[in-house]
């Protein structure tokens, strides 16, 4: 359920965080892992309404503990790698709006912004497609536009879209932080829009009620982040 995809995103997040931090030889990958479980630990705490921490019986299709073990379990590192980049950006962001960041500090961020992105859409692209073998077993057929599938889709084509234009310099440091933020709102779709407000699909296992409100919010807060970012980045230009 919602309840434990969150919480093993938190613990996903320390786990990519540590692996990234090993690999780049970089310690602020871990911080932000450490940053993101506790903002997940927050979430589960307060957010009793939203979600239920209740254990009940798997349905037929989750009881396939081989594609339970693949699919998901990508799909939802994927979500906490790019919940990295979500906490990075934004904390850049804010920092800029009311402390002075230099330009080195600036494209340092980036640059691990950067970084979980491009492990974020490895997993998301391979959770796809175990997906599409899942749905294939168990459904019948490999994609048929489903929600979820739609909107995972959707998440996919977005971050290739924000690689592509920072590798060819097509989207600028300054903007692509305030993008990279935005982006994650069709995470947060994939995630808990196609759970809590769409609620139609295949995947009715995975729907909840009491999101709503807290989505409606997520997206206001961040749109208001990125306006505050964006109007500092005119004003100092």
């Amino acid at each position: 359920n919602m309840y434990e995809t969150v919480m093993f995103s938190g613990l996903g997040a320390v786990i990519i965080g540590c692996i990234i931090s090993f690999m780049r030889k970089e310690t602020a990958f871990i911080i932000a892992g450490l940053c993101y479980n506790v903002l997940t630990l927050m979430m589960m705490k307060f957010a009793n309404g939203m979600l239920d921490e209740g254990i009940s019986p798997l349905v037929p299709v989750l009881r396939d503990n081989f594609w339970l073990s693949t699919h998901v379990t990508t799909i939802i590192l994927s979500y906490a790698a790019l919940s990295l980049s979500w906490l990075i950006a934004n904390g850049l962001m804010i920092r800029d709006r009311f402390f002075t960041v230099t330009s080195a500090e600036y494209r340092y961020g980036v640059d691990l912004v950067y970084s979980c992105i491009k492990f974020g859409v490895v997993l998301l692209a391979a959770g796809i497609i175990l997906g599409g073998i899942w749905a294939d077993y168990s459904w019948g057929r490999f994609w048929g536009w489903d929600p979820k599938e739609t909107w995972s889709l959707i998440v996919l084509l977005v971050y290739i879209a924000i690689l592509h234009g920072k590798s060819t310099s097509w989207i600028p440091p300054q903007r692509f932080i305030p993008l990279v933020a935005g982006a994650f709102m069709t995470v947060m779709m994939a995630w808990f829009g196609v759970n809590y407000i769409l609620a139609s699909g295949l995947h009715s296992y995975g729907f909840s009620e009491g999101g709503a409100i807290f989505l409606g919010s997520f997206f206001a807060v961040q749109i208001a982040v990125i306006l505050l970012g964006t109007i500092k980045r005119k004003i100092t230009a």
